[in-house]
């Protein structure tokens, strides 16, 4: 005590007196709950901590490019039934736009057979110029109008028979056994018999399984195939 200055023995003595006077008059538990109170506030619960730190691990997870990563993007083919179904759903959310074609004509169902004359396969041929992908892309863009993915969807089928490759039904869940594919090996094109073609994609599918892909695997390029055909021949 010999160290404190005149002004600050002064204060320690009223604070005594102001301690013994709230004493007296019973307010000095009062005053120690206020203390207590007020540290509580300034110091956070040990759960408050816990909570804090769990906002800060549960962050969203970062995006990541497969291409700045230089790895190779997943990719399945786009006959698979699951990623059909989500082409379907994501069509039928839409709204949907009205196509339009210029040109319609009757499937025979009767026949199994529809071969074309050699006069009939010279005016196609004619009308080809050597460029028979590129006609009928042009076709399904101004004649007969598809969606942009069910356009990609047929020339991709028909670009396979017209190479030569053949198809097979990719699919996790349906898909045919292994080597088993239509017309690989034979290039087929629009003077060929498209109804005799139909008739051996439906058997394709009786013996190695049924297309689950709402007919984009074989029928509807088939049929838009045909269609072409006699577009060219009327």
């Amino acid at each position: 005590m010999t160290n404190l200055s005149d002004y600050e023995l002064q204060r320690l003595e009223k604070i005594k007196r102001n301690e013994k006077r709230l004493a007296e008059l019973g307010l000095d538990k009062a005053k120690q709950n206020l203390k207590r109170s007020a540290t509580a506030d300034k110091i956070p619960s040990r759960k408050k901590k816990k909570r804090a730190a769990a906002a800060k691990v549960a962050s969203p997870p970062q995006r990541s490019s497969r291409r700045l990563k230089r790895q190779p993007v997943l990719f399945e083919p786009l006959m698979d039934d699951e990623i059909i179904r989500k082409i379907d759903s994501s069509s039928s959310s839409k709204k949907k736009v009205a196509r339009t074609t210029k040109f319609r004509c009757e499937i025979p169902m009767d026949l199994k057979s529809s071969p074309l004359s050699e006069k009939e396969k010279d005016l196609i041929n004619k009308k080809m110029e050597e460029d028979f992908l590129g006609k009928f892309e042009d076709y399904l863009t101004e004649v007969d109008e598809l969606s942009t993915q069910n356009k990609r969807n047929v020339i991709r089928q028909i670009t396979k028979l017209h190479t030569g490759e053949g198809i097979t039904y990719e699919s996790k869940a349906y898909g045919w056994p292994e080597e088993c594919y239509f017309m690989k090996g034979k290039v087929i094109g629009p003077t060929d018999d498209i109804i005799h073609l139909m008739e051996i994609a439906q058997t394709c599918e009786d013996d190695w399984g049924q297309d689950h892909g709402n007919g984009w695997l074989l029928r509807h390029p088939l049929k838009k195939l045909y269609m072409f055909q006699q577009y060219h021949l009327r």
